[in-house]
């Protein structure tokens, strides 16, 4: 079972999207997190295999989330980190990708490529 950390401000999406995120016995979310600060105690209390961060939160980053992320699993197994954002610039996108993101999507038209990605991690196919 693949263990997500999802990094979202929106209860209303948090909850939707633990909804998408779960199937029984291969997918689920095992800790939220609504600010920078909460997603960094999460990251350093627990193993995640897979991040979901949204850029902007209510306090902090996600990218922040994300530096600390690579971080701190540097000497555990480093989890797949997708970017689920609506300012899906690419200045954003590139300050994602060097912060250590492996996938940027945007959240209202790519949302639906999230499970196949976790799909294939689960299966081992790498990022």
């Amino acid at each position: 079972e693949l263990r997500i950390l999802l990094i979202e401000d929106s209860r209303l999406l948090r909850d939707r999207m633990i909804g998408m995120l779960t199937v029984p016995g291969v997918l689920k979310v095992t800790g939220t997190a609504e600010t920078e600060q909460v997603a960094i105690v999460r990251i350093d209390a627990h193993d995640y295999d897979v991040l979901v961060v949204d850029v902007e939160l209510k306090q902090g980053s996600g990218i922040a989330a994300i530096r600390h992320a690579r971080r701190a699993f540097a000497a555990r197994s480093q989890p797949l980190l997708i970017v689920l954002t609506n300012y899906s610039l690419p200045t954003v996108e590139q300050r994602c990708m060097s912060a250590g993101a492996d996938h940027f999507l945007d959240k209202m038209q790519q949302f639906a490529q999230v499970r196949p990605l976790l799909e294939r991690r689960q299966r081992g196919d790498g990022h």
